[in-house]
């Protein structure tokens, strides 16, 4: 029998080229996401990942949830320190985490009556390859205009060498669980609906985005007002 991941990996391969084939996902990859939309979406993983920590740690003693809880590989306060940064001190009334109400309702509907199945959870958000993993927070900071680290400390986590071998834990982890074959199939149901899940926030994410032409355009008109300042003191 194969092991685990990598029937996670088939079940949900299709489901995981769909959220990079999305228009927030090629956005964010190049990163030309405007500053709401960022936070905007930090604010729904912001959630999604508090949700799924607490239901691990509360669920740590459970056969199947307790090897998985590495909180070397947890988000949730990472995403408020850039919440914090972007928002200020007062983030959590500002950010606007409404699109992710479904995934957080499905996650704390699993944490009273099928823990076992936040494993399905805990592999997609922490060992897939989902947009955002895999960045350096470097284009976005550039394009936003922050400094060092400010704002992109959640994805700069998901380049460090240490969360690699963490990640590569994880997986070992999920493959020596000792499961019924109605286990694992209900895992694998599970993990093709987490991603959908994921699939479905970024879909909603894009539809706010401006067109890539008018975005260029706002960047470029941005951009040459900020000259303005520097003609007028050379005297031009």
């Amino acid at each position: 029998m194969s092991p685990l991941t990598e029937l996670l990996r088939r079940a949900t391969a299709e489901e995981l080229r769909a959220v990079a084939g999305t228009a927030f996902a090629r956005r964010l990859a190049r990163g030309t996401l405007e500053r709401g939309a960022y936070v905007r979406w930090l604010s729904c993983l912001q959630a999604i990942y508090a949700e799924l920590e607490w239901a691990l740690m509360w669920h740590r003693q459970h056969p199947v949830v307790g090897p998985l809880c590495l909180p070397e590989l947890w988000c949730n306060e990472l995403l408020q320190d850039d919440l914090r940064a972007l928002l200020g001190p007062g983030w959590y009334a500002s950010a606007r985490r409404q699109d992710a109400a479904p995934t957080v309702e499905r996650l704390g509907l699993l944490c009273d009556e099928a823990p076992e199945l936040l494993a399905a959870h805990a592999w997609a958000l922490y060992a897939t390859a989902l947009p955002g993993q895999g960045q350096t927070g470097g284009g976005l900071a550039r394009a936003l205009g922050l400094r060092g680290s400010t704002g992109t400390v959640f994805l700069r986590h998901a380049t460090h060498l240490d969360g690699e071998a963490y990640r590569a834990h994880l997986l070992d982890t999920l493959d020596q669980l000792t499961l019924s074959a109605s286990a694992r199939e209900a895992l694998l149901h599970e993990s093709s609906r987490a991603v959908r899940s994921v699939y479905a926030l970024f879909e909603v994410l894009g539809r706010g985005l401006p067109q890539e032409r008018q975005a260029r355009e706002e960047s470029r008109s941005g951009w040459l007002q900020s000259l303005t300042p520097l003609r007028g003191a050379f005297g031009a």
